[in-house]
């Protein structure tokens, strides 16, 4: 089993190098590639969740099959291959191209989590790796915002990723030279029918990354049009919600989250969707900064409980439904951009307004979680019974 040291360095670095450039695509674009930046923003995205979407069930099958570690090993390796053409393009539709091929590859690293996870017996661990997992996404936004901030005024901002590709070498060589941890073997799970209350809870989390979402494409030129910010500024708004994060986590106990946690998340959605129309409409500057705050503390605590809520749930299984997660929140990230570009051409504060009323319907959802649907779902059977679908 690779530690979860490793995973969680791996997800940092691999996150930070994602979200490094991102708040600015539109501005970039523009400037870099004499294209319209605002619709191509949107395109590039789509483009990127469509790969995540398809590659991530595709590597699932891969980690069942052959030795996780030398898969991770063969993913940074052609990232760090491909991050090193990345910083040499010159064209939009290279830049694409590019940036399609290195998630081919980047796309298998997402499943570390919850295959950490997967792997992990006490519910309490359980609990402790959802808020550092959430804890490791929230920094990375920061660093790589901020630091984004000053990449993009660099002459050749894609250089960058010379760096990245170094380190992604120097984490596939830790991986291949580290001893695997030892993991007890177990029965092969299954595929089979039953009913199982989890259609409602993923649809309340397409609404819930929907919502989170389609605020992000053109954040920072909501902000510089609105209040006249520098990149700095926008970059350090931008990531007011991961300070957050990182701020409670620091704070919060685990503890706190034992217990039903549903109700709060129904209290912590209902104050981010006041605080989102808050942001779409504030007269000052300072409201607007005091409203984010506030949002940033509940998309922490909100993301938390629905992690938790599941893993209770799942135990044993949380791998296997943690992946139906990853193609919900997919699906979710594919459609924000899509939204975003058409009610941005209105009114740049209408995505604030959409991601309020995506949370409001997360809010309406969530009650009818434990209806029952026939869908699929990972059981043990022992024996010759036990397959692979």
């Amino acid at each position: 089993m690779i530690s979860a040291r490793f995973v969680f360095i791996c997800l940092f670095m691999t996150m930070t190098s994602e979200v490094l450039l991102s708040p600015f695509y539109p501005q970039y674009f523009t400037h870099a590639f004499h294209v319209d930046g605002v619709a191509m923003t949107s395109f590039f995205i789509i483009c990127c969740r469509i790969v995540v979407i398809v590659m991530t069930p595709l590597w699932g099958m891969l980690f069942k099959k052959w030795n996780v570690k030398y898969v991770v090993v063969t993913s940074l390796l052609m990232t760090a291959l491909i991050k090193v053409i990345l910083s040499e393009v010159s064209t939009f539709y290279e830049f694409l191209a590019t940036s399609l091929v290195l998630l081919l590859f980047q796309s298998s690293l997402y499943l570390l989590y919850p295959y950490l996870v997967g792997h992990m017996k006490k519910g309490q661990k359980k609990a402790s790796a959802a808020t550092t997992y959430v804890f490791i996404v929230h920094t990375a936004i920061i660093v790589a915002s901020l630091f984004g901030s000053t990449v993009i005024a660099w002459e050749m901002p894609l250089n960058v990723y010379q760096y990245f590709a170094l380190i992604d070498m120097v984490l596939a060589v830790w991986l291949l030279t580290r001893k695997a941890l030892p993991l007890k073997a177990e029965k092969t799970p299954s595929i089979q029918s039953i009913n199982e209350p989890i259609f409602f809870y993923l649809l309340a989390i397409f609404f819930f990354y929907l919502g989170h979402n389609v605020i992000r494409p053109y954040f920072t030129l909501f902000t510089h049009e609105t209040y006249g910010m520098s990149s700095q500024g926008s970059a350090l708004l931008y990531a007011m919600p991961s300070i957050m994060a990182i701020v409670l986590k620091l704070t919060v106990p685990t503890k706190l989250l034992n217990g039903n946690v549903i109700p709060l998340f129904y209290g912590i959605t209902g104050a981010s969707v006041l605080v989102l129309c808050l942001q779409a409409y504030a007269n000052h500057l300072s409201v607007f900064i005091i409203s984010r705050i506030l949002y940033g503390a509940g998309f922490y605590l909100s993301m938390v409980i629905l992690d938790i809520y599941l893993f209770r749930k799942s135990k044993e299984a949380a791998a296997y439904y943690y992946s139906w997660l990853i193609a919900v929140q997919n699906i979710a990230l594919l459609i924000a951009p899509i939204l975003a570009l058409e009610i941005s051409k209105v009114d740049l504060a209408f995505p604030l307004v959409a991601g309020a009323a995506a949370l409001l319907a997360a809010s309406a959802v969530m009650p009818l979680r434990n209806k029952t649907i026939p869908i699929l779902r990972q059981v043990k059977t022992c024996g010759s019974m036990s397959t692979e679908k």
